[in-house]
């Protein structure tokens, strides 16, 4: 098993869904075909653009299991196991770790948690400990403070406390952070961890890393309809180039991805669904997150990018 994941794109990939709610298993392995030449590792159940929250928790199990065959180990997975409550969100890392164990996937799975949506600050580093007990898995933890002030009866915090976070770096099967909040808080974070020299750190926000990228990569949403093109950039950052022309050529694709990016900064799940639909990717625009379900059309923003930037021909 490799202790850390890796450094790069991680795409959140979305959970395409047919009008009764269940996922399209033809749609998922359409989109996970297209985005898996260009990804480091993908990313599925994610709290809000893979909507992991809002479907009901069989199903998510489902998907991560099925997803795992699937990608038959071609790329690293980071599973998102966060569930209303401790007992469920255990109950959920001891099933998949005992589903992936005689799998394709076993040598290739992370953890992916949001410990706020269940769990306050207090007594979370001991919380962790206890992981070991049910699975050897690696833990990436997800600091959303957006995704945690839509919960109806959220905690005191929005964010990891920096203190935590530092005791909670002294866990070696936590391996690292993915950021989606305020840059001065993540220049705590990383403070707060610098004595883990292979400690992760992915930005959350596709706009974070575009102003200012972080030395692990980013979590991409936007990566579901331009996949090459985040793939360039996030190479970039990470691989200096000296070539003017190249350098030019990204200076304009990284314009394209900014665009993008605010295109999708309200309901991105819905957003995404939508322009994938257009694109002929996936037949339908269902979403279960009950947040963005005002957003079912399509927008002027999101209908200009696509006209912009795409032929909106069905794939063959």
């Amino acid at each position: 098993m490799n202790p850390y994941p890796p450094k790069g794109l991680i795409v959140a990939l979305i959970t395409p869904l047919n009008q009764d709610g269940r996922v399209d298993w033809e749609s998922l392995r359409r989109l996970l075909d297209r985005v898996v030449p260009y990804c480091d590792a993908l990313m599925i159940g994610e709290g809000l653009i893979g909507e992991g929250l809002s479907l009901p928790n069989p199903l998510r199990l489902e998907l991560l299991q099925v997803s795992a065959g699937m990608v038959a180990g071609k790329k690293p997975l980071l599973l998102c196991p966060t569930a209303g409550s401790t007992e469920e969100t255990v109950h959920n890392i001891a099933f998949l770790t005992e589903a992936l164990k005689d799998g394709p996937a076993r040598d290739s799975a992370f953890w992916v948690d949001i410990p706020l949506w269940y769990h306050s600050n207090r007594k979370l580093p001991q919380f962790y400990q206890e992981w070991k007990k049910y699975t050897p898995y690696p833990i990436l933890l997800h600091n959303h403070p957006l995704l945690i002030g839509k919960r109806k009866h959220s905690l005191k915090r929005t964010n990891i406390r920096t203190a935590v976070l530092k005791r909670l770096a002294e866990n070696e099967q936590i391996v690292g952070l993915i950021q989606a909040g305020d840059l001065k808080r993540t220049f705590h974070y990383q403070r707060a961890v610098r004595a883990r020299r292979d400690f992760r750190f992915y930005d959350g926000d596709e706009g974070n890393f575009l102003n200012s990228p972080s030395s692990s990569g980013v979590v991409s949403g936007g990566a579901n309809l331009l996949p090459s093109e985040w793939s360039q950039i996030v190479t970039a950052s990470l691989e200096m180039s000296e070539d003017p022309a190249r350098n030019l050529l990204l200076l304009k694709q990284s314009q394209k991805l900014r665009e993008l990016s605010q295109v999708l900064q309200k309901n991105p799940a819905q957003r995404l669904k939508v322009g994938l639909h257009r694109l002929g990717w996936i037949p339908g625009t269902k979403v279960l997150d009950a947040t963005q379900e005002g957003a079912s059309e399509e927008g002027e923003q999101l209908a200009s990018f696509l006209q912009a930037n795409f032929s909106l021909q069905t794939p063959p």
